[in-house]
Order: C-alpha cells, then structure tokens, then sequence
C-alpha cells in the first residue's frame, strides 16, 4: 500500500436479503474515487457478520431458546441446530459462503439474523438506546472484527453506506468502534437511509453521536471524493461541501443543499473487491441501471424521494451498461446479475436486450419492471432470450380505482394481460402485491386476489407488502387525500424496515378484523405459490406398495420434547410430531435409509403403514428415492 491516504468504504449490517452478495454502493464509490487517484479499501461488514453468527457460540444459544424472541420450537432454533448439525453444507473448507439470496441455505442463514433486526424509531437513535446496543450481538461483533482486523494505516477518512433502516444503530456502533481504534480518522454516514430522515431527526443523530464527523444525504459521489480530499489535506471543513450535514464548531447542527449528482454514463466501472468476491459461491452483482424512476408518479413511493438535488430520474445508454456487464464478467468471472433500477424502461430493455444477444455475453439477469403496455410478447420474448432469469413485478393489485387514485400507470386489465402474455413468452415472474393500498374495500382487496389466483399459473413466486404509509411519500405528506386518518404512534414490523418513516395511520375502508383476513388469505395464496415453485407437488395419492422412498434426514431438524419427537423440514418449513408409538415405527428409518410402502406395511398393518405414510407426506417429510434432493415429494 503506497503512502497516499486511503478512503475506507463499509457496508454495515444487517441487510439479511444481501447474504452471498455483495451490495454495490461501496463498489460503485470505489471505482468513482479510484477514477480520481483515491485509494480505497472496502469492507463489506454485512457478510463477516453473517459468518459471525454462524459460529457455534451464537448459534448454541438460538438452538437451545436462550436468545430473546427464539423459542426452542421456532425456525430459528431449528436452522440454528441444523446449521450446527451440518455446518459444511453454509461454509465450504475454502470458506467460500454456500448461501445466497433465493437458495435453501440463504433462507436458513436469513433466519439466524432476523432475530436481531433493529429498526428503529427516533428514540432509538438516541445515545441511551444506541449505548444499550453497545451491549447486545452487534458490540459483540464488532469487538470480535476490530480486534481481528487491521485497518490500513493510511487510512484518513471512511465512509459507511446505509441503504435500509436495520442498518442505522450498527453504523453508529460501527462509527464508535472505528474511533476507538483510529480517533483521527474521519467518520461519513451516507446512504438512503440518511437521506430520507427529517432535518431535525438528522441534527438529533449528529448531535447524539459524535462518532460521527459527517453525514452525506442523496447522490454520494462529489460530496464524498470533496470530503476526502479535505480529510487527505488535514483541513475538515465538511460544512462547505453541497449535500453533507455536520455539526458546526460552535456545537450547531448544519446542512448544506445538495448539488446535482453524477451523470450516470460518466461513471467508471464499480470497483468489488478481489477478496471479498472469492469467499462467495455464486454471487449476483448489482450493476446500476438507473436512478430515481422513469414513470415517478407512484403516490406511495419513497424512491423517488432520493435524489434531490438532480434531475428525478437519470438512466444509462444501454451501450455503455452492456460494456459494464462485459467487464464484470471478464474481472471476477460471474454471470449473474441483478439490474439496480426501480423499473426498467421499455426502450432501455429493448436495446440492452439486443445488444446483449449480438455480443453473445452469456449472462442471467434480473430486474424490477412496471406493468406498461409497450412491454408486449414481442418484448417481453427477447428479454428472455437475452438471458432474463425473472423480473419483479411492482403490480400491487389489479383494482382499476386504486390503481388510479395511487397513480400507478397500469388498470386491471393490463396487469393481467402483462402476466398472461409475459408467461406466454417464457418470463418467470416475481409479483409484488399490497392487499390494502389506501381506501381498498374488503371486496375489493378479495376480487383482486381472485384475479390473481386465476393467474397463478404464470407466477414463480409472490411477495405481499401490507400497506405501509411513509411519512417522505405523497400519500405521507397528504394522508387524507388517499381516504387515511393520521393516529398516535402504533407498535408494529413494518414492511419497510424502516419505522423511522412510517406514518401512524387507518383506513376506515376496512375494519381490522377484515384487514387480518384479507392479509392471512393473501399470505396463503403467497405460501402456496413460493411452496410449489420450491420443488412441492400437489399429488396426493401414496406411493406404491415396492416405491422406495427415504425421510430426507439431511433437510431436517429433529428435537426431542418430553416423549414427542419433532421434525422440522428447513426446505419447506413444515414440521411434524411424532408421539411414542409412531417414533418406535419410524425408528429404522430415521436416518435417511430408503423404505417402502409394503415394508412398513408387512410390520405394523396397512392401516397404520398408510396413515404414517399419508402424514409424513402431508408434512413434506418423505421424498421419494429417485428424485433429486430438490426434488422433494411434499404432499397437502
């Protein structure tokens, strides 16, 4: 490492969704600062972390119910006794992470970390809350990093990006660590996170955390390389850079108005690091598609919120991004990619598509896209064509009058023909539903899911967001136009993961009881299509009297609880319960050997033998000998 200063970039935790991925922003900066002769040196905190908790000393105490909200009968404890059953099966001996976003291991691992999730309110973000954190697994872990890694000497100044909520109270945390060791090194919040607070909650949090020298609000890029000049140059006076607030000499919070961002074509390739990117089996790269939204009119949206300060949406020529996808395929060898953009245009798509194919650049890719009618078969076909995995489809409904009272650019029947046409063209679709967008009835939110359902054919898989009202959207800053009533302060995990924003709120369009059912019965209908597309059949006839089939010991958790035997599938989260008679029946069979129908027939009767049969399949819990270990027969 040279003598020039070095500029670190870290990437806190907790982001359970970017396990086995590397998120972008510190490698999007990195590349930036690099391009103007600033050294870098990037951490990426969010997977160490979750390497920390696959330890034995922290999953002892989850399996065993000793850590709060983590019954011993809860998935937790399970995938914390499996993970310490198995744990080649997350970790290979190179130490190369086996889990990642959408896979059976990522799930477990996502598992073990949500328990110590910390969204926070504003109170929360106080030093008294941030001190009591100090104590719990996040002090713990960083005193295990800092204590385990050498920061680079050159080090003058590190920024810590915060994209999600979770992420704040590790930040600071991460901000009081990284003083202790290295006081005179210059700590930059930015991200987000940050950049969607009010002013005074902001102020609150520099004048809280000291640790803290400054923080950068929307586009990070100019502020970040000024701030790091001046800390190369030993005279900080970050109050003089657009976009950064701090805390001025005199003790009084101070926010600079931010300057426009960076042309997004201007920008050079983002930076991953080296060895950060070997410790991932298969990682999908985010690359940067646009930022803010081409249509921009979704009145419960916060994205479009984040780039003050530039123009609301700024997107890339489709040359330039495919040269990107190159080089990254070239640099680290990965051919999976995820498009970072909150909905593709359909021009973009088009272009890219064919470029893509021309070059004959072997990639999947994914992407989030609105429901607009110039997305045809024709369009939607040579996506696919060019390596399209699945897109993931914001449709939220299909009831023309929210869907106009909300602006969204698509009424009911084109959502459905989207979905129609798009599994007609051989697109795997994620579909994003919200059963209660502001002023939905109890009818309606039913007649939309009866919509769906009759689609469901052309789903991979679904993802339900109960409405959530944030206070930096439209429908935040003027609740009453969307039919909402603004309440006290409500207790609640909020699909946001980010409680700092949410509005207190209800909508008299429905009552609570019909909300409950309305959210169970849309849950349901998600279950059942994520449980078919990973690997579940609907047959629900036995097996054949000589057709083997085997308990797949290896997916399980099996615990004892008094004289009950519980089995636990982590693949499909089923479970059963074995009493006394039917552990004694099963015994022989309890470590993976295959048996059949008639074996177990010829020593207990065919209708015990049935019976044991009929549950174990019910419950996802007998797979049949033949098939692939994804290819497991869960019967209901």
């Amino acid at each position: 490492m040279g003598e020039r200063p070095v500029i670190g970039l870290a990437f806190p935790p907790l982001v359970e969704s970017n396990f086995g991925s590397f998120y972008p922003s510190t490698a999007v900066l990195a590349g930036f600062l690099q391009s103007h002769g600033i050294s870098t040196w990037q951490c990426d905190l969010n997977e160490e972390f979750a390497e920390f908790l696959l330890q034995p000393e922290q999953l002892e105490p989850m399996a065993a119910g000793r850590v709060a909200g983590v019954p011993v009968d809860s998935y937790t404890a399970s995938a914390a006794r499996w993970a310490l059953r198995v744990p080649e099966e997350l970790v290979d001996a190179s130490g190369r992470h086996l889990f990642g976003a959408g896979t059976h291991t990522g799930r477990i691992v996502e598992a073990l970390a949500v328990p110590f999730r910390i969204d926070p309110d504003a109170q929360m973000l106080r030093r008294p809350a941030v001190d009591a954190a100090q104590s719990g697994i996040f002090g713990s872990f960083y005193q295990s990093w800092g204590s385990a890694t050498e920061l680079p000497e050159e080090l003058s100044l590190i920024g810590i990006s915060v994209p999600m909520g979770p992420q704040l109270v590790p930040a600071l945390l991460l901000a009081r660590r990284l003083k202790a060791q290295r006081p005179h090194v210059r700590v930059v919040l930015g991200g987000p996170a940050l950049s969607l607070m009010v002013p005074a909650e902001l102020d609150a949090l520099l004048v809280d955390h000291p640790e803290v020298d400054a923080v950068v609000r929307f586009d990070g890029e100019f502020p970040l390389l000024s701030l790091a000049r001046l800390a190369e140059a030993g005279a900080w006076e970050p109050e003089r850079v657009p976009g950064v607030s701090c805390i001025l000499a005199d003790g009084t919070p101070h926010a600079k108005d931010p300057a426009p961002g960076p042309n997004l074509n201007m920008l050079p390739c983002p930076v991953f690091p080296l060895d950060a990117m070997a410790r991932l089996q298969d990682p999908v790269l985010g690359v940067t598609q646009a930022r803010g939204c081409y249509w921009g009119k979704c009145d419960y949206c916060d994205f479009v919120e984040l780039y003050d300060g530039s123009p609301p949406f700024r997107g890339r020529h489709p040359d330039k991004f495919v040269d990107e996808l190159e080089h990254l395929v070239r640099e680290h060898g990965t051919r999976r990619f995820s498009f970072v953009t909150e909905s593709i245009p359909p021009a973009f798509a088009r272009r890219m598509s064919k470029l893509l194919i021309e070059r004959g650049l072997d990639i999947t890719w994914s992407s989030f896209v609105m429901v607009d009618r110039r997305f045809d078969r024709e369009l939607l076909e040579l996506m696919a064509a060019s390596g399209c995995e699945f897109l993931v489809v914001g449709m939220e409904t299909t009831i023309t009058r929210v869907l106009e009272l909300v602006h969204k650019s698509a009424d009911r029947e084109e959502n459905l023909r989207f979905l129609q046409e798009a599994h007609d063209a051989g697109m795997r679709l994620v579909v994003n539903l919200i059963p209660d967008l502001p002023s939905t009835t109890y009818q309606e939110a039913l007649q939309a899911l009866e919509d769906v359902e009759g689609l469901a054919h052309c789903l991979q898989s679904v993802s339900v967001f109960p409405f959530e009202a944030t206070r930096s959207s439209r429908v935040g800053r003027d609740p009453e136009a969307f039919g909402l009533v603004v309440t006290e302060s409500q207790d609640g995990n909020w699909q946001s993961q980010y409680a700092l924003n949410h509005l207190p709120n209800t909508d008299p369009a429905m009552t609570p009881q019909q909300r409950a059912e309305v959210h169970q019965r849309y849950f349901a209908f998600a279950d059942k299509i994520n449980s078919a597309d990973s690997g579940s059949s609907t047959e629900s006839g036995l097996p054949g009297m000589s057709d083997p089939v085997r308990i797949p010991v290896e997916d399980l958790d099996v615990y004892r609880d008094a004289d009950r035997l519980h089995c636990v599938n982590l693949r499909t989260k089923e479970r059963i319960t074995l009493p006394p008679a039917a552990q004694d029946r099963l015994t022989p069979w309890l470590d993976g050997r295959p048996f059949t129908l008639g074996e177990l027939t010829t020593a207990h009767g065919e209708r015990v033998a049935e019976l044991l049969v009929a549950n174990l399949l019910r419950a996802g819990l007998l797979q049949r000998r033949t098939a692939t270990r994804d290819e497991a027969v869960t019967h209901g």
